[in-house]
């Protein structure tokens, strides 16, 4: 089996020691060590409340943190991971008339968020998992309801792809609002808002079509492999919905984010997911709405810490010093707009929606031609980026939340609109200059 060939011995004696399951949990314990015994016992927690008879089994990837407390309910030894909820977790009321199975798949250091998922992948596919979740105890707040929110689809309602929705500020996750959302939607014709995310379930059948591909080594998939999931559901006629979870818990405290790296993981692995499967999607109409299980938006307005004039400041040094490799990029009337935008005072700037899209429609095609380093290009959206966040922030400074999500599907429909550009650009043949 594909499994056999990478999973180290130790692990894939403990998964023959399980045998078949119904639903299986993943959780990352790298830079979470402390917050790992919480995580699993939400997840026994939601085996015992809403998953009684089911066979079910918690696999935790292990990166090399120091061992967790010894009266942590995670500490268990590798030797028996077989355990009964009441062994693990003694408790009063109602618990799992089966078996809930530990496994660890322990790594000497912390394995890249690609290992850890084909991992988990190949666990499901070898137990014949028929629903799986994936967890994150350091980024998430984990409740019995949620997990059971993310499995449920899957193995009740026969859906291939769970994605999550949550409760955020108006100006949390703007670059999912303004760009990888309704660019997905447009380009593959799905609605799906999170697919950058932590958490997400998905159909053992998902499971082995992705653990089957050839892709484990590029670098799109080693960073950010929820999203190839997602796509390659989406592209590929699996069934994908959404869930809501409700409030996503604010990022830890800590050094600020590099906007550089994220747009490098989720815009770079948009643009190779694009590269990758451009049959899928060039001539593609969109598809009916995603089912959605609750409210597909929820936003509350509480006061932004972003600060708009650094923004601005940002964006017109980075597009000054990057002149020219946007030339190389951009369309030329592209360009033209680009440069006129940075003489507009900062009080008035506003960048709109039409050009906002034809700019990343003009990067995906140049990186599709390969028009300088992709990486390079990648990074290159950064200030225009800050630039459109910047106007995003003064025009929606005073919206309601009903305001917010009617531009946001105005800006769904200019992606939508524009398409036959992208066609356009993507199939034009270019010089590319050395």
């Amino acid at each position: 089996m594909a499994e056999d060939t990478f999973l180290a011995d130790d692990l894939l004696r403990q998964l023959m020691s399980v045998g078949e399951v119904d639903l299986l949990v993943g959780v990352s314990s790298h830079n979470a060590a402390d917050k790992l015994g919480e995580a699993v016992q939400a997840i026994e927690r939601c085996f015992q409340q809403f998953f009684v008879r089911q066979r079910v089994v918690i696999v935790n990837i292990d990166g090399g943190d120091k061992e967790p407390p010894q009266d942590d309910p995670a500490a268990s030894p590798v030797a028996n991971p077989a355990q009964t909820a009441e062994t693990i977790v003694p408790r009063q009321g109602i618990t799992s008339l089966r078996t809930i199975n530990r496994v660890t798949a322990n790594y000497s250091a912390p394995p890249s968020p690609g290992t850890a998922l084909r991992t988990l992948l190949a666990a499901a596919d070898l137990l014949r998992a028929r629903a799986c979740a994936v967890v994150a105890p350091a980024t998430c707040s984990l409740t019995p309801d949620s997990i059971a929110k993310l499995l449920r689809p899957a193995y009740q309602d026969k859906f291939d792809f769970v994605a999550p929705l949550y409760s955020r500020h108006k100006f949390q996750g703007l670059l999912a609002r303004n760009l990888v959302y309704p660019m997905c939607r447009a380009v593959f014709g799905a609605a799906i808002r999170e697919l950058y995310t932590d958490e997400w379930g998905f159909s053992g059948r998902l499971a082995a079509s992705c653990l089957n591909q050839n892709v484990w080594h590029e670098e799109a998939i080693q960073t950010r492999p929820e999203a190839w999931m997602a796509l390659s559901a989406i592209s590929s006629n699996f069934r994908c919905c959404q869930t809501f979870l409700g409030e996503k818990p604010p990022a830890a405290r800590g050094p600020a984010t590099d906007i550089v790296e994220v747009l490098r993981q989720t815009v770079g692995t948009l643009f190779w997911c694009l590269e990758t499967r451009p049959s899928l999607w060039l001539d593609a109409e969109p598809s009916p709405s995603v089912t959605t299980f609750g409210p597909d938006h929820e936003l509350t307005t509480e006061r932004s810490d972003l600060d708009p004039h650094r923004i601005f400041a940002m964006f017109r040094t980075g597009v000054t010093e990057l002149e020219p490799i946007l030339s190389s990029i951009l369309h030329p009337d592209t360009h033209v707009e680009i440069k006129n935008l940075v003489a507009i005072e900062e009080g008035k700037f506003r960048f709109k929606p039409d050009l906002w899209v034809r700019t990343l429609y003009d990067f995906a095609a140049s990186y599709h031609h390969s028009v300088i380093n992709r990486s390079h290009l990648v990074q290159a959206l950064a200030p225009l980026y800050r630039g459109m966040t910047h106007s995003f922030l003064l025009e929606h400074s005073d919206s309601s939340p009903a305001e917010m999500e009617a531009s946001s599907e105005m800006l769904c429909s200019e992606f939508e609109l524009q398409k036959p550009y992208l066609r356009e650009r993507w199939k034009t043949k270019v010089e590319v200059t050395s």
